[in-house]
């Protein structure tokens, strides 16, 4: 099976895949720049950082090049494109007249499955499925750990995919709505997302009692809410 590995090099993240290949190649992925690199799979990983650190200034140069021209390009949805998923980038694959929709993580990256040849809104509605497949298999393990740490509990959570923030609280109703995009970022964010809601069913604003609840069960709180807002 092939392996995959995300490291960091001199402050760039490659995802690494190792495959049945004889040379190392580097490959930076539309439309935000994700660097991933292909190596032979039993290539000692000391020398992927060598090759890495020596392409450095010729990555960061291509990476921002790529973001740039794809900045205002929305995204199709098509093989090629990176999808992040907690975080991590991944490559996307698109097979399409397939026997039916869906989507799966591998090896290799995601791969959408796709019956005839449907639009980009088809494709991203079947990407956005997996997305709610993985990110409610997350939520179902952390809110109710959240829940019992700080005695909040809510009536009812839902995922919805929102513009303009990462969550709400009904704090009349005590229902959590959380954001579908959350899935594209690391755990911690989500946690961090959680607990933020939770605190809403015991005080409705941002003030100081709202943040000593924070502070008291995730004093790295504003860490984590700063890779959501950077």
């Amino acid at each position: 099976m092939n392996g995959e590995k995300t490291i960091t090099v001199d402050g760039i993240e490659a995802v690494v895949v190792r495959k049945r290949v004889k040379n190392v190649r580097v490959t930076i992925l539309p439309p935000d720049g994700t660097v991933r690199v292909t190596a032979p799979r039993l290539y000692p990983e000391v020398l992927i950082r060598l090759f890495l650190s020596e392409k450095a200034g010729w990555i960061r140069a291509h990476a921002e090049q790529v973001k740039k021209s794809h900045a205002d390009e929305p995204k199709r949805f098509v093989s090629g494109e990176s999808v992040r998923l907690f975080g991590r980038a991944y490559p996307l694959s698109v097979l399409e007249n397939q026997k039916k929709n869906g989507a799966v993580l591998g090896s290799d990256g995601i791969t959408i499955s796709l019956r005839g040849e449907p639009s980009p809104e088809k494709r991203k509605a079947v990407l956005n499925a997996f997305l709610r497949e993985r990110l409610t298999a997350e939520i179902e393990h952390y809110l109710p750990l959240w829940s019992e740490k700080t005695g909040l509990v809510p009536n009812e959570w839902t995922i919805r995919d929102m513009t303009s923030r990462w969550g709400s609280c009904n704090t009349r109703t005590k229902k959590i709505t959380l954001n579908l995009q959350l899935a594209h970022y690391p755990l911690p964010c989500l946690e961090y997302v959680i607990l933020h809601e939770l605190a809403h069913i015991r005080v409705h604003g941002h003030g100081p009692e709202f943040k000593a609840i924070l502070d008291r069960y995730m004093p790295d709180w504003k860490a984590r809410k700063k890779l959501l807002n950077p």
